[in-house]
């Protein structure tokens, strides 16, 4: 009897990619477009998709692996499709904007007229008080009644 000997695969690099590659696959066959060769519109719609779950780190590194797969299976190349490098030029600024530190917005009002040494002081505020009449209740001002007009009810004719 022949011993065969059984080599284990180290996981390199392109066997970890796989898996983004069948992500790729499994996403075209729930749509119903086709993964191999790829329409430049079927990759931006995926990097579309992709890009809230993934960092662009991801993303880049996706896209390596399926434009390998397209490599070696078809002639096209959709690494040179001018709406998949725009897709992924906008996806890379967008993750700029999200690292980059976000400015203060100005103050509503400037710091100075706030906070000035010699604020003005207060002056006390003299209020409008209604005087008695000559029954002793207070005067009521117009406008500012407490309770609505009376107004007698009429009697309708037939």
């Amino acid at each position: 009897m022949v011993k065969k000997k059984v080599i284990k695969k180290k996981a390199t690099k392109k066997t970890e990619n796989n898996t983004d590659w069948h992500a790729f696959v499994t996403w075209c066959q729930e749509r119903g477009l086709t993964a191999i060769p790829a329409n430049p519109w079927t990759l931006s719609a995926y990097a579309h998709w992709v890009e809230p779950q993934l960092s662009h780190k991801d993303i880049v590194s996706a896209f390596k692996t399926i434009f390998r797969v397209h490599a070696t299976k078809s002639r096209r190349r959709p690494d040179r499709d001018p709406l998949v490098i725009s897709t992924l030029e906008k996806i890379a600024e967008r993750a700029k904007e999200k690292k980059a530190p976000k400015d203060k917005a100005a103050p509503l009002f400037p710091d100075d007229d706030i906070l000035k040494p010699g604020s003005p002081k207060k002056t006390k505020k003299t209020a409008l008080k209604a005087t008695p009449g000559k029954t002793g209740k207070r005067k009521v001002l117009p406008g500012l009644s407490a309770s609505p007009k009376l107004v007698k009810k009429r009697k309708l004719k037939k």
